[in-house]
Parts: C-alpha cells; sequence; structure tokens
C-alpha cells in the first residue's frame, strides 16, 4: 500500500519533481496530502513545488494551504501520483530499530496535526460565531427594507425579505486579533486610512456599498450566521468566515405552504417566487442545495417540495442539474428546470 512507504519529510522535494502542479485538482490533492501528513511543515516544501506550475500566486496559495482541514485526502494519494508518473521509492530494506523508529516519527506527527486541526476549528468556531455577530449588527442596525437596485432592475425581480444600503459599510475581519468591526458612513474613510501598507494576510474586509443589497443566511432555528452581499452588477461576495452550509434565505414564508420551493441564486429564487407565490428558500449554491432542501422537508413534512435547479449542459458534469435531482430525491421532491433568461 502506498501509505506504507515511509517518507520523511527531506524526501518529498524529490517525489514532487515527478508531478505536475499545472491541474488545479492535483494541485489540491497534494496540498491536502502534505497537510494531513506533515502539517505546518508541509507548506514549505508544497509552496516550493507549487511555483513550478502555471499561473503561481503566492498570496492565493497561502490562503488555499490554511483552507485545508481534516480531509481524507492523505500522502497516499500524492505517492499514487508520483508511482504514476515514474517515481521509484528508496529500496533499502528497513531494519526492525528503523521501522520502530519511522513508526514513533509517523505517530508524532499525527499527534501534532491533531492539535493543529484542532486549534485551526476551535479559531474557525471562533472567527464564524464574531463574523455572525457582526452581521446581525449591519443587518439590525444598517439595512434599509427600501431602495434601489440595479441587479435587481436587471434580473426583473423583487426585493423579498432583502436589505438595502442608503451609505457605505464596512465589515472588517482582523484573523490575528481575533476581532470583526464595522464601520459606517465618515467613518469607512477612516477604516480605509488606517489599513497597513502592505495589507496583512491575517486582515479581511467586505465593503457594502449604496446600491448594493443584502441577503441575510440563517439555519433552521432561525440564526443569522451571514450576509451574502450583491452589487449592482450582480457580484456575490460573503464575509470570510461567514457560515453558508446548511444557511438559507427564505423568500415569501408562509406558516401553512401548499407547495414549498427551493433554489440557489436569489434572482431564480425571486423568479419562483413571483411566478408561482410559493414561498421558495434559497440556497446560494448548488452544493447547499441539498442541505436546505432536506431542512424544508424537516419543517415542512407533508408539504410537496418542488427544486428549481439551474441546468448548465455546458458546466462539468452539470452540478446545477446533479445536486437538484439529487435534493429531490432525498425529499421525495420534484426537480423542475425552468428558464427565466438571465435570472441566477
Amino acid at each position: 500500500m502506498t501509505d506504507q512507504i515511509p517518507l520523511h519529510l527531506a524526501d518529498i522535494p524529490g517525489l514532487l519533481s515527478y508531478i505536475s502542479a499545472d491541474q488545479r485538482d492535483t494541485w489540491i490533492e497534494v496540498g491536502m496530502g502534505l497537510k494531513s501528513e506533515f502539517g505546518a511543515e508541509g507548506y514549505g516544501p508544497w509552496n516550493i513545488w507549487s511555483q513550478s506550475g502555471k499561473g503561481y500566486d503566492g498570496k492565493a496559495a497561502l490562503s488555499v494551504w490554511k483552507s485545508f482541514k481534516k480531509s481524507g485526502t492523505s500522502i497516499g494519494t500524492v505517492i499514487k501520483l508520483a508511482l504514476d508518473a515514474g517515481w521509484k521509492p528508496d529500496k533499502t530494506e528497513m531494519t526492525a530499530e528503523d521501522k520502530k523508529r519511522f513508526a514513533a516519527e509517523q505517530e508524532a506527527r499525527r499527534v501534532q496535526r491533531q492539535a493543529e486541526v484542532e486549534a485551526d476549528e476551535a479559531q474557525l468556531e471562533q472567527m464564524r460565531a464574531l463574523v455572525a455577530d457582526a452581521c446581525l449588527k449591519i443587518w439590525t442596525e444598517h439595512c434599509q427594507i427600501d431602495g434601489a437596485s440595479a441587479y435587481l432592475d436587471r434580473k426583473q425581480v423583487g426585493a423579498f425579505g432583502i436589505g438595502f444600503f442608503k451609505s457605505t459599510v464596512i465589515l472588517s475581519i482582523d484573523d490575528a486579533n481575533k476581532r470583526c468591526q464595522v464601520w459606517s458612513g465618515s467613518d469607512s474613510m477612516q477604516f480605509f486610512n488606517s489599513l497597513p501598507k502592505p495589507r496583512p494576510s491575517s486582515l479581511s474586509f467586505l465593503v457594502f456599498k449604496p446600491g448594493a443589497i443584502a441577503v441575510p443566511l440563517v439555519d433552521a432555528d432561525g440564526k443569522l450566521w451571514s450576509l451574502q452581499a450583491i452589487n449592482g452588477q450582480g457580484t456575490k461576495l460573503f464575509p470570510k468566515y461567514g457560515r453558508k452550509s446548511g444557511c438559507f434565505h427564505v423568500l415569501g414564508p408562509s406558516a401553512e405552504p401548499l407547495v414549498i420551493g427551493t433554489a440557489e441564486g436569489y434572482a431564480t429564487a425571486a423568479s419562483v417566487h413571483m411566478a408561482t407565490g410559493w414561498p421558495v428558500a434559497m440556497a446560494v449554491d448548488s452544493g447547499n442545495l441539498v442541505k436546505v432542501t432536506n431542512s424544508m422537508r424537516a419543517a415542512y413534512p407533508d408539504v410537496p417540495i418542488v427544486v428549481a435547479g439551474d441546468d448548465d449542459p455546458g458546466a462539468p458534469g452539470n452540478p446545477g442539474r446533479t445536486k437538484a435531482e439529487a435534493a429531490a430525491l432525498e425529499v421525495g421532491g420534484i426537480a423542475a428546470f425552468p428558464n427565466f433568461g438571465e435570472a441566477a
């Protein structure tokens, strides 16, 4: 088995020289595999190898590395990629003492990696809670129920439970100091003037400008976790650490609905709601559609559910159709693929 081939950190550069860093899927698999085996120490070899790929971006590489959590991808995946490309492991026979020492090293790395994972998860939960609090502050103090949006005008849909901005609002997120702040109006300029140059990777921010809308994302208990920002051009952004998985926004909520719809984006959900009168849960994207549809089934066990999917045959694997059909199958619903032109 590939996982049984003894590897030390010093062996990694030679092994990686057999693998191309040009394909993003491979690049990610290698990073995940190295981090699962060597933890933070695996970043150096991975980053150096990454520089051999097309379009290397150091800042983006560090961000992607940080996003690797406790995935199922192991060092065995990396070894197999290298073996398939012609790499040959050292054939030197290990003595019993060598095997014992290597097993001890592996266990020490496992313990260290577990500690890193737990620290990452603790930080994620802490920052996610801080971002949720900041988003609630923005929603309750800075969002208006009425306003103008070039995005809504272009999509020809109405405003259903969303917020509008009359002035600029900034949500700043500081990883290093574990802090989230909301800046608004004239204070916004103070925030930009105080930004260090170059801006550290631990500091990120999301700007809501007049003309943008905010879509509140809540969980099944109604707790607000994040806001999706959509500007006049239709660009959709989320705050760093903002929770999306399992969260949704319901357009036209009803205590006793006859039918419930689910959809990916706001414009599609709004178009379905306007055409049918049904309450429609917006799931944000296809990857979240199954979870949101299951939440609707749990809340309304006897109500028919129609999943309005985005059918895009040109997309690899057509995830919009695939996820919509999977969501409908799980809840005994119907998958439909309406065509509303630009609605998405």
